[in-house]
Formats: C-alpha cells, sequence, structure tokens
C-alpha cells in the first residue's frame, strides 16, 4: 500500500468518527408484534352489525309503542264471530261519529274482568264502548271501582251496584243508568222473546227451552245516548186516577227510545201539565168524570190554536163509559162494545177455542204511521180481544178520520160482551173492521196545517209483553210508531237489530283461509330464507 493511501484511509476513520460525535445513533423502534384491532375489517363490520341490531330492537320498541298508542285510541280489532256479535251497526257508527257533545259512559265494574270474564255480553259490551270511544274524541268511557270509590255514587240519586252503564251528557248534564244483564233477552221454544227475568220464569216453571239468546246493549247504549242529550226531549204523561191499566210496558218501550215519561192524576191538578207533547189514557176501567173530560178537551184544543195529540187505549173489558164515549163520538169515533172473532182460518190463532180472537192485523200502509215504523221481515202484527174501532164520518168540517190499521180481510165478526151460551155468530154481521184509527183536526197558519189528533185504539191487549217484546211481532214497533209519527223522532230514529249470541264461533270464509294460509305457510318463508340467503352471501366476504 503506497504513502497516499494510508492517508486516505485516516482521513476517512477521522471523517466517520466526526460524524458519529456529531450525529449519535436512534434506537431502533421495536418491531410490530400484530395488526391495529380497532383498525380491522372485522372490528368495523362488526361493530355496524352490532349498532344496526340496536337501531332495529330500538326502532321495534318504538313501532311497539306506537302501535299500542294507535290501537288504544283507535278500535282497529277484527269481528270474526259469525254474528258479528262486537260489531257496532252502520246507523250507529255514524251516530256516535256525529256527536257534537261531550259525551261520558261511566261503567261500574273493571275493564279486564269484563274483557276476560268468558261471558259474550260482558265481552260485547267492553268492545261497544272501546270503538265508540275510538270514532270520537267527545265520547269517553271511564270504569269505576265502587268500593276504592264511593264517593262517585253521591253523585246520583239511585242507588248504583256493579256492572251498570252510566251514560251522562256533559250539556245537559242528564244521565240514563243501564243495568248490563238486563242486555240480555232471551227466545224460547213457543217462538217468542223474552227479557231474562221472565224467560227464566217459562224456563223454570213453564217447561220451555231456549232455542237462542241475544243482546240489544247496541240498542240500549244508543238510546241512552240519544236521551241524555236532548235539550227539548218528547215528554209523554199518562193519566191516572181512573182504574187504568199498568201502561210500564209501554213506558219501557218509550224511555228505550228517547222519550220523557211522566203520570198525572187528571183529578188532582188544575189542568194536563204544560210540558206535556203527547197525552195517553190507557185503559181506563172507570168513567172519567166531565171535569176531566174537559181538562183533556181543553188541552187538546189549545185555545184553538191545535197542535196536541193524545193516544187513547181502550180496555178489552166490559165496562161502561158514558162520558168517555160521548167524548169519542165528538171526534167521530166509536169504540164497539165486544170483541173481533176472525172466521179466516189463515189470519186466526186458536187459543184452546173454537173462537179465534186471537188474529193478524193489517196496517193502512198510507199513512204517515206506517212510514215510521221499522218492521222487520216476516213479523207479523198481532190482535188479542181487540174491540172494532168504528168511524162515524170519513170527513166532516175540519175534521178527518184515517184507518191505521184494521182486523186481516172481512170475514170477521163481532162477538158481543152480552152474548151467552144461546149466541148465534152467523148473526153478527161479517165484514172488515178497523182496530186502530186517527181523528184529526185541522187549522191553517197561512198555508201550513196544524193538526190536533186523538188516536184510538181497541185494545190494550195489542201492547201485551208477550207480543211487544216478541221477535217475530211487530206489535212494539207499531206501539213506538204511534208516538214518533207526531213528533220529529221518524226522521231522526234508527233501527238497530239485536246480535244472537247462539252461534259464537270464530270463522272465516274461504279466500279469507287461503289468504292467510299463502302468506303463512308460503310467503313468509321464503321471504325469511331470501333475506338469511343475502345475509349469508355478504357475511362470508368478510
Amino acid at each position: 500500500m503506497s504513502e497516499n493511501e494510508d492517508i486516505k484511509i485516516e482521513e476517512t476513520t477521522e471523517n466517520t468518527a466526526e460524524t458519529a460525535e456529531e450525529k449519535p445513533t436512534e434506537a431502533p423502534k421495536p418491531k410490530k408484534t400484530g395488526k391495529n384491532p380497532f383498525r380491522s375489517r372485522k372490528f368495523k363490520y362488526g361493530s355496524l352489525s352490532v349498532i344496526f341490531t340496536v337501531i332495529c330492537i330500538a326502532a321495534v320498541v318504538l313501532i311497539n309503542v306506537i302501535l299500542n298508542l294507535v290501537l288504544d285510541r283507535f278500535n282497529v280489532e277484527a269481528d270474526l264471530t259469525a254474528n258479528k256479535v262486537f260489531t257496532l251497526s252502520e246507523d250507529t257508527e255514524s251516530y256516535v261519529r256525529g256527536i257534537n257533545e261531550d259525551m261520558i259512559l261511566y261503567v261500574t265494574g273493571d275493564k279486564d274482568t269484563m274483557k276476560n270474564s268468558g261471558e259474550t255480553l260482558y265481552e260485547q259490551v267492553v268492545e261497544f264502548l272501546d270503538k265508540m270511544e275510538a270514532m270520537n274524541s267527545r265520547v269517553s268511557v271511564k270504569y269505576v271501582n265502587l268500593l276504592s270509590d264511593p264517593d262517585f255514587a253521591k253523585s246520583f240519586t239511585e242507588t248504583l251496584s256493579n256492572y251498570q252503564v252510566i251514560v251522562k251528557s256533559g250539556k245537559t248534564n242528564r244521565y240514563r243508568i243501564l243495568t248490563i244483564s238486563e242486555f240480555m233477552r232471551f227466545t224460547l221454544s213457543d217462538g217468542n222473546t223474552y227479557p231474562y227475568s221472565e224467560a227464566m220464569m217459562y224456563v223454570n216453571y213453564g217447561g220451555y227451552t231456549v232455542s237462542d239468546y241475544t243482546s240489544n246493549a247496541e240498542e240500549q247504549l244508543v238510546s241512552a245516548m240519544m236521551f241524555v242529550s236532548q235539550e227539548d226531549p218528547t215528554v209523554v204523561t199518562f193519566l191516572t186516577g181512573y182504574n187504568e191499566a199498568d201502561h210500564s210496558v209501554l213506558d219501557k218501550i218509550l224511555t228505550d227510545n228517547a222519550y220523557v215519561t211522566q203520570t198525572a192524576e187528571i183529578d188532582k191538578v188544575q189542568a194536563v201539565l204544560e210540558d206535556t207533547d203527547i197525552l195517553v189514557i190507557y185503559a181506563p176501567r172507570d168513567d172519567y168524570s166531565l171535569d176531566a173530560v174537559t181538562k183533556v178537551d181543553e188541552w187538546l184544543s189549545n185555545g184553538g190554536n191545535y197542535g196536541k195529540n193524545m193516544i187513547y187505549v181502550s180496555t178489552p173489558d166490559a165496562v161502561d163509559t158514558p162520558n168517555l164515549d160521548e167524548y169519542l163520538a165528538e171526534w167521530g169515533l166509536e169504540v164497539e162494545k165486544g170483541y173481533i172473532l176472525q172466521e179466516d182460518t189463515s189470519a186466526a190463532y186458536y187459543t184452546g177455542s173454537s173462537i179465534a180472537v186471537m188474529h193478524d192485523l193489517q196496517l193502512n200502509e198510507e199513512t204517515s204511521y206506517y212510514k215510521a215504523m221499522k218492521i222487520a221481515a216476516g213479523s207479523s202484527f198481532i190482535g188479542y180481544y181487540v174491540r172494532p174501532v168504528t168511524k162515524l164520518w170519513d170527513e166532516k168540517s175540519n175534521m178527518t178520520n184515517t184507518v191505521v190499521a184494521s182486523a186481516y180481510g172481512d170475514k170477521c165478526r163481532i162477538f158481543p160482551f152480552t152474548a151467552d151460551e144461546n149466541w148465534d155468530p152467523s148473526q153478527e154481521e161479517q165484514k172488515a173492521y178497523d182496530v186502530i184509527v186517527e181523528a184529526s183536526k185541522v187549522r191553517f197558519d197561512g198555508s201550513t196545517p196544524i193538526y190536533s189528533r186523538v188516536i184510538v185504539c181497541g185494545s190494550e191487549l195489542l201492547f201485551n209483553q208477550n207480543f211487544t217484546s216478541a221477535s217475530n211481532y211487530s206489535n212494539g214497533e207499531v206501539a213506538l210508531a204511534l208516538f214518533d209519527a207526531n213528533t220529529e223522532k221518524n226522521e231522526s230514529s234508527i233501527r238497530i237489530v239485536e246480535k244472537s249470541f247462539k252461534a259464537e264461533t270464530y270463522q272465516l270464509d274461504k279466500t279469507a283461509q287461503i289468504t292467510i294460509g299463502v302468506i303463512f305457510a308460503v310467503a313468509i318463508p321464503i321471504i325469511i330464507i331470501i333475506a338469511g340467503i343475502v345475509v349469508w352471501a355478504k357475511r362470508r366476504r368478510l
């Protein structure tokens, strides 16, 4: 090695030493032993899965809460019963939706207990009330425990009990108390329909059996709502004091249809009560005094203004009432002294006797009374020990007489009260006889006619409970029409069909069964399988 090369090596060594002193060597960084778990694809997708799961669970909970609130506010349950016992009629829905005042329905019972009682009637009432409340925000339902809230009962003069519905108007402050058990009606083996107490009497002591049982809960609830909401209800006054017949059956028909009823002893009042809209003389066994007749006449005349209506129902008994007879004659009507016998066997019903005193009656379809009737198909209007009502004239001065109902056909005779064992029916005239007749007087206010009317019925037995409550007779509808036709109720009344509980089976029609089967057996499983395949295909790439 040359001398010059030695010098270069030394210089290089020195320079390297100087550099080492000027820039000290850095410590080596530790080697990474693995990937950051928070940056891995698995963490990212796993986190997303957790987030989506939490969001889905929260969404499900939120949707469940919202749906529960909606279901509580809007009743959307389906009625799958064969007879639609939990479904309100269209007329009822229309009426409830149109209520424009606060309506409170108190129930003295526990809602859950009633709904889960296993008794269709109580379940039906709860369902009806839920639906009504959901239809209109002005309608509210409150369940009250009489034991834990004893002050509630103090608001009412009547004694309350469990399982009643108190319908109260927030506008008029009027109320009506309904007992749920009284909503039940039973059709017995004789074909007639009776309320619970009477039906059980016939079953226990008469040997009858129950062929069907129905509920008129809807009718009772709507009627009570209509009744309490009326600011100026129609008032019917029953006159008493002359041994009148029991009018409780007719009274119930009226109160069930939103009328207000009252009684007045005619001899103890100065005049017929001023708030009376329709007056009723119901089958008196004693004759009216002349003073009582005068009070009735003054009320009907109304100072010459007319505009009043009276219904006179005669007794089937052989009584002597000359003053009443004379007053009816002034209106052109006479109640004959005997019963109608029907000799047309197609219209006669024999009750253990060869004399047919129970028979079909015909309604005059041209009258406002017929138009006011809500008669069910296949029902009959039945007469029983009915006295003929004879028109003394058709028209006279400002008076007109109109037949409302008559005996069927012209093969009828009169069985006189004076008949004995020697009576020969062939001696009596055979013809058609009338049984309900309207007599009217009219005056004109300009071109507007204003009437006072007297409607005469041939027997109180036309409104016997067996006839008025039986579903195959229309006597109850006829009785109500005699009042409705002379008020504004004819236009606003609704017809509600009682619901049978006999067939309570839950069933779907064939189309619904196939649709539900396809959805649950085919569509939903296919959707689940497809969703599973999509999720599996995406996750296998992670």
